[in-house]
């Protein structure tokens, strides 16, 4: 698959319905991840956001209050949150949304509902994303 421990990986599952942030987690469980934390709402995200660091994080376009996509163009402003890899997972099936989401610093882009040999082909894509966003500070010195 990839040259990642996804057991090292932290992910956030943003999402306002339960039984999605349920499948998505069984599905990253499935593929190895063990630190998987969730989130219902933009405030909730924020709050575990500001209290740990998350390397992929699978956000709903379509949040109670404030978007989603919001959340990601936000934390896309702060350079830290530049290796953290942003996955809309969104009944937003419109080209144009994928567009807006990936200009917007998306690193892929899920349709719901969601597959588990598709979900785990868009996640396998984003770990090889995280790889070459870790290699630079390895190769530095």
């Amino acid at each position: 698959m990839s040259a990642i421990n996804c057991a090292e990986l932290a992910a956030l599952v943003i999402d306002d319905h339960m039984i999605i942030r349920q499948v998505l987690e069984q599905n990253l469980r499935d593929m190895g991840f063990t630190q998987i934390e969730t989130a219902s709402n933009y405030q909730e995200a924020q709050g575990k956001m500001k209290s740990k660091r998350y390397d992929i994080v699978f956000v709903d376009w379509i949040l109670p209050g404030k978007s989603g996509y919001s959340l990601m163009q936000e934390y896309r402003q702060e350079r830290e949150y530049d290796e953290v890899a942003f996955v809309m997972v969104t009944t937003e099936t419109d080209e144009r949304h994928m567009i807006e989401a990936l200009k917007a610093g998306a690193t892929s882009y899920i349709m719901k509902p969601v597959t588990p040999n598709a979900f785990k082909d868009k996640v396998a894509k984003v770990l090889e994303w995280i790889v070459k966003k870790k290699q630079p500070r390895a190769t530095a010195g």
